[in-house]
């Protein structure tokens, strides 16, 4: 396992993004969240002036319903349902959640997070594929032994290397490597291109692969 610390920049059609960046004395404290479609959000509005922006929010594009749970002070804890989660929605899809609480203000989220070597390159993967703009503030590897590659990205470049299609010339093609591992010919280039870049991620780093 690795742990990370990640600055991610919300786009600019994004309802948090718009609001923190209109107020930039506002955060938003994501308490926990349920990503779906909708996706459901518990989070503390924190702001001076509290009243413009739990408006800005409700009325946002992407928000569809706003309810004040709590207010005490220049904070309140609200449930919103929000049509896109976003980068949630990245990090679900690459098996790598933030952990809660986070903070989004001036348009950026500040996640930490642990997770697999693999998990972490694929949240890396999912957010570029996403358009959504991030830095690693820190990274500490752990050294448990982890295997590099997932057992299915294996399992692909073994049938791969095997059936000759890293020779030169070419000893096969993709649709056949494919077809022998029982994958469509877009999955297995995926499957291919992520282990490939583990690979040479990790022989570059001057690790041993």
């Amino acid at each position: 396992m690795a742990r990370a610390r990640l600055t991610v920049t919300t786009p600019d059609g994004s309802w948090a993004g718009r609001v923190t960046r209109s107020h930039p004395d506002a955060h938003i404290r994501v308490r926990t969240a349920s990503i779906g479609e909708p996706a459901t959000l518990v989070a503390e509005v924190t702001a001076p002036s509290l009243a413009p922006v739990i408006a800005a929010i409700s009325e946002a594009d992407g928000v569809r319903s706003l309810d004040i749970l709590d207010r005490h002070g220049d904070t309140a804890v609200c449930r919103l349902t929000v049509a896109d989660a976003g980068p949630l929605a990245a990090a679900a899809a690459a098996g790598a959640p933030p952990e809660y609480p986070f903070t989004v203000a001036d348009g950026t989220i500040e996640w930490e997070l642990t997770a697999t070597r693999s998990a972490l390159a694929d949240l890396a993967d999912e957010l570029s594929e996403r358009g959504l703009e991030f830095t690693v503030a820190e990274m500490r590897p752990g050294d448990d032994g982890e295997p590099l590659l997932t057992p299915r990205q294996r399992t692909v470049v073994r049938t791969a290397v095997d059936s000759g299609y890293y020779e030169v010339p070419r000893g096969c093609s993709l649709a056949t490597v494919a077809e022998q591992a029982d994958l469509s010919k877009s999955t297995c280039s995926e499957i291919l291109r992520r282990a490939e870049k583990r690979l040479l991620t990790r022989y570059l780093d001057g690790g041993q692969p």
